[in-house]
């Protein structure tokens, strides 16, 4: 099975959760990269305001063609929601097979839902992760049971 682990990474969480998932999966990576400049408290805040009206962002073009790949692995950060440049991956890729993971503070909320709309496909399975269970080493065992969810479903 062909996998590819793609996801968006402001502070490193989901990179953290991605690496993990590609080391497990043998799959290969992209990070999805955002063109707009987040870099700073103010374009971050700005971000959660542009997340809430839905305005969209341009991403880098992706170097891996999603057509290739029997099961895409979708991570995001959890801004109020998904974050502009997974929603532009999202939308701009077509998927065999999808799952979908999520880093965050307090809460995935409709993230899901949200990332299932926009990929036109249900998920074979997802991934909730707090930051501090990364930073407690508790992510393990989730992720471990995502993997599985998974390959059940794809024999």
């Amino acid at each position: 099975m062909k996998t590819l682990v793609a996801f968006y990474s402001k502070n490193g969480h989901t990179r953290i959760i991605g690496e993990k998932l590609v080391k497990l999966f043998k799959a290969d990576s992209e990070e999805i990269s955002d063109l707009k400049d987040r870099s700073d408290i103010f374009t971050w805040a700005k971000s959660a305001f542009n997340e809430e009206l839905k305005t969209p962002t341009k991403i880098a073009l992706s170097k891996k063609n999603s057509q290739n790949y029997d099961l895409i692995i979708v991570g995001t950060p959890i801004w109020d929601g998904i974050t502009p440049a997974v929603k532009a991956y999202l939308s701009q890729n077509k998927f065999k097979n999808v799952a979908f993971f999520a880093t965050f503070g307090a809460a995935a909320e409709d993230a899901f839902y949200d990332m299932e709309q926009l990929a036109k496909k249900k998920p074979l399975s997802v991934l909730e992760v707090q930051d501090m269970q990364i930073s407690r080493k508790e992510d393990e065992k989730r992720i471990r049971e995502f993997e599985k969810e998974i390959m059940g479903k794809m024999k």
